[in-house]
């Protein structure tokens, strides 16, 4: 299921960084009107968390986790 998250899901912004495997999410906070958002996931040996604090969604956390992915070789 956490290759389908990258695959068809709510993390395909990694579907061009090689075979990643994830899951995405949010947490509510406060009043539960904000949250941060995140996304941790592994490529091969590298496993990483991307959290973003007050990000309301997790697109932007997926979208910097294929940043950080075009580095590792």
């Amino acid at each position: 299921m956490m290759r389908e998250v990258v695959t068809g899901g709510t993390a395909t912004g990694l579907a061009r960084s090689g075979t990643v495997y994830g899951k995405t999410g949010t947490a509510q906070f406060g009043d539960g009107a904000e949250a941060h958002g995140w996304f941790v996931g592994y490529r091969g040996d590298v496993a990483f968390c991307v959290f973003l604090e007050g990000g309301n969604d997790s697109g932007p956390a997926v979208t910097l986790g294929a940043r950080f992915l075009t580095g590792v070789k």
